[in-house]
Formats: C-alpha cells, sequence, structure tokens
C-alpha cells in the first residue's frame, strides 16, 4: 500500500482532542494541554472525550465515532489522544478505512494507540506519529524532546538524526539497517498478531518498548513475536525500555533481567539491534513517525529518519 502522507499544521491550527482508550480525568485534560495553548493552537474536543464507562472513555462506538469525526472535520487540521491506557483495541470492527484515507491527518498519539497506528499503517497507509499524549505533558518534558515533537507535527521535512543529544544506550548487535519504521508498546504489537491490524516487520525498522511489565511477560512477548516470524522478518531493532519492570519483582525472586532476555532474543539475529532507544514511556520521549524510512545505526544508538512524515500545505 502506498504510504498517505497528512499535511504539517501550525500554530493558529484546530487540534481535535480525543480519548480512544481509557478515561481522562478534566483537570489533567486541561493541564496536559497548556502546551499546545502556549504554542498557539486552538483545541476542540470530542463529544466522548472526557465521557466514562468503567475504565474506557464511553462505549466502543461513541469513541470510535469520536475519532472519526475528528478525522472527518474540515475545521480540524490533527487528531491528538488524550490518554492510552486501554480500549482502541476495542475500536477496530467500528472503523471505516475510507474515512481516514478520504481525511488525512496526523494521529498523535503512543501506548494503547498503538492499535490505532499499526491498523491505519495495515489498512490507510496513513503516517502518525508516536508521541506524547495531554497525559504525558501533566509532567515535564525535557526542552529536546518537545523540540523534537513540535518539528514532527510542524515541519514537513525529515527529521534526520535522532536523538539530538547522547542518552545512554546499550548495542546487542552492531550495525547499520535502513526499513520503514513500525511497532510501539511491546504487548499491543504482540496482541495484534492474528487480527485485521497485526504488525508488518517486513524490512521495517521495529521499534518497541513497555511499561510495568515484568521480565517474565517481556520474555513472552518476545517470544511471541519470534515464533511469528517478526523478529526475523524486519531490518533491524531498536527497543527503549520495560519502564518500572524492578517495581515487579519481589526482593529475593528469581528472575532474569530486561537486558538478559533482549540479548536472549535479539543476539542471534543477524541484524542490528540496541535498547535503550529514548521513546515510549520514559522521562524525555522522542516522537516517531510510524511508516516513514529512517535508517538505524546500533553502534551510535542514532535513528535517522530519512523522509519527511507530512507535507505542505
Amino acid at each position: 500500500m502506498d504510504l498517505l502522507r497528512p499535511r504539517a499544521i501550525e500554530p493558529g491550527d484546530t487540534i481535535g482532542v480525543v480519548s480512544p482508550s481509557s478515561a481522562i480525568d478534566p483537570e489533567e485534560l486541561e493541564k496536559g494541554l497548556q502546551p499546545f495553548y502556549r504554542r498557539g493552537y486552538k483545541v476542540v474536543l470530542g463529544e466522548y472525550a472526557l465521557a466514562r464507562r468503567g475504565y474506557l472513555a464511553g462505549s466502543d462506538e461513541q469513541r470510535a465515532r469520536d475519532l472519526m469525526a475528528m478525522f472527518a472535520r474540515e475545521d480540524v487540521a490533527a487528531v491528538v489522544c488524550s490518554r492510552g491506557g486501554y480500549g482502541a483495541a476495542r475500536l477496530i470492527p467500528y472503523l471505516d478505512p475510507a474515512v481516514f484515507r478520504n481525511n488525512p491527518k496526523l494521529l498523535i498519539g503512543y501506548s494503547d494507540i498503538t492499535v490505532l497506528h499499526l491498523w491505519l499503517l495495515r489498512h490507510v497507509g496513513l503516517v502518525g506519529l508516536y508521541a506524547p499524549m495531554p497525559i504525558t505533558m501533566t509532567r515535564p518534558i525535557p526542552e529536546h524532546a518537545m523540540e523534537v515533537f513540535w518539528r514532527a507535527l510542524e515541519v514537513p521535512e525529515p527529521l534526520g538524526e535522532l536523538p539530538t543529544w547522547n542518552p545512554p544506550y546499550r548495542t546487542i548487535v552492531p550495525g547499520k539497517a535502513q526499513g520503514r519504521i513500525t511497532g510501539g508498546c511491546l504487548c499491543l504489537v504482540a496482541d495484534s498478531l492474528g487480527t485485521p491490524y497485526e504488525i508488518n516487520t517486513l524490512n521495517a525498522i521495529l521499534v518497541l518498548e513497555d511499561v510495568d511489565e515484568p521480565p517474565y511477560r517481556l520474555d513472552a512477548m518476545l517470544n511471541h513475536l519470534k515464533l511469528a516470524g517478526k523478529l526475523d522478518a524486519c531490518n533491524g531493532i531498536a527497543f527503549s525500555e520495560d519502564t518500572r519492570w524492578d517495581q515487579h519483582v519481589k526482593p529475593n525472586e528469581a528472575t532474569l533481567t530486561p537486558d538478559a532476555i533482549l540479548d536472549d532474543y535479539l543476539k542471534g539475529l543477524p541484524k542490528p539491534s540496541m535498547a535503550g532507544f529514548p521513546f515510549g514511556h520514559i522521562q524525555d520521549p522522542l516522537t516517531l513517525p510510524m511508516g516513514v524510512l529512517a535508517e538505524l545505526d546500533t553502534e551510535r544508538g542514532k535513528l535517522t529518519v530519512l523522509e519527511p512524515a507530512t507535507v505542505r500545505r
């Protein structure tokens, strides 16, 4: 499928806010929207952006309708998800690819929003941004990460070499590889197998991260991807971290570390791989354009985005 790039946005535009997954507290949402207001954007909330049905932001039909309505609105330039959590996969039966194909816009979000990025790539070919959301912006995000975020939204040029600073990383298999960026939150990527939004890793740069998963779960999910052939099919792998994994291991409990588990699955693969690439559930997450061609250099810990994620107006 041909890649469909949405238009870049600029201050003064209107951003639509939806909640495709878990519910968000109104005060948290308002706090998390402040960076958009300060940047000069206008904001409009979806009808069910603040809805709550248990741990979901309204019914599946309501959340799907909100998402499609925001894409269809002519006055909305981009769509940001208020938060992740759980529930995006429940929207899949209600989504119409034609709505997104006929109204290509940036979808901004990460974590559970992995589902929507994978679905949009498979069924529409639409580039999206695996990026901080309002729930993320309720806490300070370092300036270097926000600089990448705004460039990804507003500048229709390749992002170039990322990261622009030098965070710690670990080379697992040294080398360089090119491919289109895909992946996201590991548990959602693993859950995609056998579904209508199953991840396509053929010749891709596979980016993975997760949060609050004990080591045995990390092991199980990587094993799932391996047995499904997803690790063999890609050209290179950049893992961020399993944030807060150690809080889910009891004192003196026999375990493997995430580093040991990654080595088990990646060291034997004849392709570049690394850990510690800064995106996802971390303090200073990079924004990654899903579906765009990039080059991974695991010896230097760098990812270079070679194509623009957006087009000019």
